[in-house]
């Protein structure tokens, strides 16, 4: 009371400082306020969000059981304050209105403090982003839990959800459900994956290998997943027997060899030194006797026949089983697992040092044989010791490794910005002034009319009066009485901002570069989309991409027609184009480019013409490419549907409507 009191001396500053704020009062902002709490009297919204949350200071005192506000008095907006004023001043016992209360406490009636962090953790995990969980009471003092947030559906595509809990036993499984989830996707990573999809209430549903997951199905899907674990663990086991037995098997293999190998070079080293005497050449020969190439009976040694018992389950099925049992099993299968795969790396390695021990065993051979085909009388041998020719055992065979090439894949996040650079330097540097004007056009609606051409559709005469009407709005810049004689050059000397960075550069016109006026006819407007269309030809000729790079469209037909057609780098952008208009099922598709793929990029050096050398690098007025459809061979390898919560009236006030989005993916065939 004291700023409305003026008559005592220590007020009067107060007061002062109240007319102050009352001559300031913005009478709209407070209609404004009105009209938003009109709109939470009759329905809470979806997300329950006020635009300007700073003006609320309204907290709760549990000493006095009193709610209070802080109105700083520097500030200049106190419309909440002021709209306070008057409700208080209007005052009946039944009215009520909704606020946001700073720092309040959970009641706790559905969950405690440690239970809603949990739930924030949770969630998380599956959505990638933070959510917000807050309680709301309604007109009539009913609790209901709300969870809001955003999750990622597509990609990069983002979607708001919300989920509404209104009494203790959904709380309850909801929780129970989410914790349960949690458990088995960070418990064990490997077995489970846990996708979120967007239902028809703007709500999150739990699936897994596109089967929706509910508290009620809970225990049977521990019980199916712990009998799938249990079958994995048996036929793992059995593999892992029957790997054992190989794996013995071509150890023992590998010893025989080794053991012929050194009793062959045993033998070949003994030859060399007995060949250097008389007397040990005569010793060598009565010695040795003639050897036959043996044969390996590789058959009976690698591809024995392994028999493997079958394994019995162990003890009875039970009706029900516990995440902590999951988990066990799981664990146990992964061990397992472990010991198998590393059976395989030891069974790769003896089988191809068997490889090289027979291709020694082999060689020693030959080279013995070729000693005792002259053993057939003591003077031939005495001839063939006295060549003089260097001996030597020929080495075994070695292994090619195969060589993987790795190549280059693109994140948005951390390579956008080089490659829009690098992209820029190649078409200022690769492509006429012609062939830029040309892709500026496919950015305008001129697409439309270059795509008919290229589909052999005619332009009508309707399409180009449209564009001289347009001509003459523009002050006739390229009207013959008036012709602008400076075209694309920057005369005015203004400077301009692209992406932070100044520059003087004008920005292209369609009307200058098809050089349209008022005299302009149908066949010289086709006569010049004709020409555009050669320079786009030429042009894709010279820009390919240099990484491998998904890329997406939104259109409301069916396929992606052979044309011209403009994709954007993020899937975001693409499908904002559309989901602005009042359409429910739209369709995004998404093409992944390999590298050399024939592109061209709307680059800045596409938008503006570049004649005083001052234009940024970069792609900075639109993340988009042109593709030439009819030059590519598409193969779908992708087709789902998804949902997204979109604003009727484009703030989060307003009600919902969750529309459907066709997702079709494509790869390009080589």
């Amino acid at each position: 009371m004291a700023y409305l009191n003026p008559n005592e001396e220590e007020n009067i500053e107060r007061h002062t400082k109240f007319l102050s704020m009352v001559s300031n009062m913005d009478i709209q902002k407070i209609q404004e306020i009105e009209q938003e709490q009109k709109v939470l009297t009759e329905k809470i919204p979806f997300k329950v969000k006020y635009p300007k949350d700073f003006l609320w200071q309204i907290y709760y005192s549990e000493y006095t059981n009193q709610y209070f506000m802080l109105v700083p008095t520097e500030e200049l907006d106190h419309s909440a304050f002021f709209y306070l004023l008057k409700k208080q001043l209007e005052a009946n016992n039944e009215e009520k209105i909704f606020v946001p209360i700073s720092y309040s406490e959970y009641s706790r009636e559905y969950f405690n403090r440690v239970q809603i962090s949990d739930i924030e953790n949770y969630l998380w995990l599956f959505t990638k982003e933070w959510p917000i969980v807050y309680e709301v009471y309604d007109k009539k003092e009913n609790l209901s839990m709300h969870i809001s947030g955003k999750t990622y559906i597509f990609d990069d595509i983002q979607s708001d959800y919300k989920i509404e809990l209104k009494n203790k036993e959904d709380s309850i499984k909801f929780y129970k459900l989410l914790k349960a989830l949690f458990i088995m996707q960070t418990e064990m990573p490997h077995h489970f994956e846990f996708k979120v999809k967007i239902n028809e209430k703007g709500s999150l549903d739990f699936y897994i290998n596109n089967k929706k997951v509910i508290y009620e199905i809970l225990p049977s899907l521990i019980k199916e997943e712990y009998l799938k674990a249990e079958e994995r663990k048996i036929r793992i086991m059995e593999e892992k027997l029957g790997l054992e037995k190989k794996l013995d098997a071509l150890q023992k293999e590998s010893s025989a060899l080794e053991k012929e190998y050194l009793e062959r070079e045993k033998q070949i080293a003994t030859f060399l030194v007995c060949k250097k005497t008389f007397f040990g050449r005569v010793r060598y020969f009565f010695k040795y006797k003639k050897v036959t190439l043996a044969k390996q009976d590789e058959e009976n040694l690698r591809k024995q026949e392994i028999k493997v018992i079958r394994l019995n389950k162990y003890g009875e099925i039970k009706s029900n089983y516990t995440l902590e049992e999951l988990i066990e099993v799981y664990k146990n299968v992964d061990k397992d697992e472990l010991k198998v795969k590393n059976l395989g790396s030891d069974i790769k390695a003896i089988t191809a040092r068997i490889t090289n021990l027979q291709s020694k065993v082999k060689n020693a051979m030959l080279y013995i044989q070729e000693i005792d085909n002259h053993k057939k009388s003591i003077f031939d041998f005495w001839r063939f010791t006295n060549k003089d020719k260097q001996e030597e055992l020929p080495e075994g065979t070695t292994q090619e490794i195969s060589k993987k090439t790795l190549k280059k894949v693109f994140d948005y996040e951390l390579d956008f910005e080089d490659f829009a650079i690098n992209l820029d330097k190649i078409q200022r540097e690769l492509l006429t002034k012609q062939e830029l004007d040309s892709i500026y056009l496919t950015t305008t609606e001129i697409l439309e009319d270059i795509n008919k051409v290229v589909q052999n559709e005619e332009i009508t005469n309707d399409r180009i009066e449209q564009l001289k009407e347009k001509t003459l709005q523009k002050n006739g810049l390229l009207d013959k009485e008036n012709f602008d004689i400076f075209s694309g050059m920057s005369y005015d000397n203004k400077l301009k901002n692209l992406a932070d960075q100044k520059h003087r550069e004008s920005e292209k016109d369609v009307f200058n570069i098809l050089d349209i006026n008022k005299n302009t006819t149908l066949e010289e407007y086709t006569e010049s989309i004709k020409k555009v269309i050669e320079c786009l030809k030429t042009a894709f000729e010279k820009i390919k991409v240099n990484v491998n790079l998904p890329v997406y469209m939104c259109s409301l037909k069916d396929d992606i027609e052979n044309k011209y057609n403009v994709f954007n780098i993020t899937a975001t952008e693409a499908l904002n184009k559309l989901l602005k208009k009042e359409i429910n099922d739209v369709n995004l598709y998404k093409i992944n480019l390999n590298e050399n793929t024939k592109i061209l990029s709307f680059t800045n050096s596409a938008y503006y013409d570049n004649t005083n050398k001052t234009l940024p690098l970069g792609m900075n007025v639109e993340q988009a490419l042109l593709l030439d459809n009819r030059e590519l061979k598409l193969k779908e390898v992708n087709n789902n549907k998804i949902k997204i919560v979109c604003y009727e009236e484009g703030n989060e006030l307003s009600k919902i409507n969750v529309k459907s989005i066709n997702v079709k993916e494509f790869e390009i065939l080589q």
